[in-house]
C-alpha cells in the first residue's frame, strides 16, 4: 500500500473515531483539528509537539500566534486556526483549567504523566505563575539535554521572556534509579543561582525513574545541602 493511501486510511479512522469525541486523547483532538489547516500532511507529530511545548489543551489554545509558530509543523494557517478555536472556547465560557503545581505531590503526578514510558532522557523546565499555574514548559530530549544543561544564557532568556514566579525542573533516569548524580547536584546548584539572580523562586528539581520512583531535591533536604553558602 502506498504512503498516500496509508495516510488517507489513518485520516478516515481518526474521523470515524471523532464520532465519540469524549474518548479521544488530547493529541488526537489536536490532530483532527489540524487536518483542516494541513489537508495533505501527517499532523500527528505536530499535535504531540504542541502538547510537549504547552503541556495541556488549555495551554495550547491560550498560546499566542508567535508562540504557536515556534512549534515544528505549525505555520500561519495552523496557528490562526488554533487561535480561533481558543477564542471560541473562551467566549463560550470554558472552565477547563491549566495544570497547577502547588506542591510536590502535584509535581510528581504531572511529571509521571509527562515522563512515564519514555525510553530517552528528557529535561523539562516548568515556569509557574501565581498559584502554581504552568505558564510555559521548556522541554529538551537526550539529543540536546547536554546543551541545555550548560546553556545559562538560554535559561536566563526564557526567564526574561516568560517572567515566572517560580520554576520546577524535572528530568528522568531511564535506568530506573532515581538517585541524583554529582552532575545533577552541580546542575541544581547552578539553577538555583540563576533563579536567585533573576528574583525567581527555584521550587524543586525532581528526578523521575519510574512509577512511584522519584527523588525530590526539596523534600529530601538535598536542595539546601547543595546550595549552602550560595552567593551571586
Amino acid at each position: 500500500m502506498s504512503q498516500e493511501n496509508l495516510h488517507k486510511g489513518h485520516r478516515k479512522r481518526m474521523k470515524d473515531k471523532a464520532d465519540g469525541c469524549s474518548a479521544l486523547y488530547d493529541h488526537e483532538i489536536l490532530e483532527l483539528l489540524l487536518f483542516t489547516a494541513q489537508p495533505r500532511v501527517n499532523t500527528n507529530p505536530a499535535a504531540h509537539a504542541l502538547l510537549d511545548r504547552f503541556g495541556t489543551l488549555k495551554g495550547v489554545f491560550s498560546a499566542s500566534t508567535e508562540e504557536l509558530k515556534t512549534v515544528k509543523g505549525i505555520g500561519d494557517s495552523s496557528a490562526s486556526l488554533i487561535r480561533v478555536v481558543g477564542e471560541i472556547s473562551r467566549r463560550m465560557g470554558s472552565t477547563e483549567g491549566v495544570a497547577v503545581l502547588k506542591n510536590t505531590e502535584d509535581c510528581k503526578k504531572f511529571i509521571s504523566m509527562r515522563f512515564y514510558g519514555k525510553a530517552e532522557e528528557y529535561l523539562e523546565f516548568y515556569h509557574l505563575g501565581k498559584g502554581g499555574k504552568i505558564k510555559r514548559i521548556v522541554s529538551f530530549t537526550s539529543a540536546d539535554r547536554n546543551r541545555a544543561s550548560t546553556d545559562t544564557r538560554s535559561i536566563l532568556n526564557d526567564i526574561t521572556e516568560i517572567k515566572p514566579e517560580s520554576i520546577v525542573v524535572a528530568h528522568n533516569h531511564p535506568n530506573g534509579c532515581a538517585d541524583p548524580s554529582e552532575n545533577d547536584d552541580i546542575f541544581t546548584r547552578r539553577l538555583r543561582l540563576i533563579c536567585k539572580m533573576s528574583n525567581v523562586t527555584f521550587a524543586d528539581h525532581i528526578i523521575f525513574a519510574g512509577r512511584n520512583n522519584f527523588f525530590s531535591y526539596r523534600t529530601s533536604g538535598r536542595l539546601e545541602e547543595v546550595t549552602q553558602n550560595l552567593e551571586i
